[in-house]
């Protein structure tokens, strides 16, 4: 009996950690600072044919964090392709930019900008 506690107790000690080990895979993962970070670059990676654009759209999201009080986050926008297209009136995306914009890991913006015709 007690070996089949320690195995349950085991098993939901090991359950409870499975959140720390998987880590959420983003598309697009910026370096962070401590204090500010200002970040921008290319979405896109195949510049062989890429042709230059002069109209572009942008979407941003913003993100807010209450470390004092609640610990809660806050997040709202849509920071995508589809978003930023239309912003621009864009019938076909060429590439795309990304800027990322962190203070103190308390506020963030986060833009993306596509460019095409």
């Amino acid at each position: 009996m007690r070996h089949a506690i320690a195995v349950l107790a085991v098993g939901m000690i090991l359950f409870t950690l499975t959140g720390c080990a998987v880590q959420y895979i983003t598309p697009v993962r910026p370096p962070t600072g401590f204090f500010i970070t200002n970040v921008e670059a290319p979405l896109s990676v195949n510049f062989s044919k890429t042709p230059v654009c002069d109209k572009r759209g942008s979407s941003s999201t913003y993100y807010f964090r209450d470390p004092i009080f609640t610990g809660l986050d806050f997040a709202w926008g849509e920071a995508d392709l589809k978003s930023a297209a239309a912003a621009g009136n864009l019938a076909t995306v060429e590439y795309a930019d990304y800027e990322a914009l962190t203070i103190f890991g308390i506020w963030g913006k986060f833009t993306v900008t596509a460019y095409g015709n």
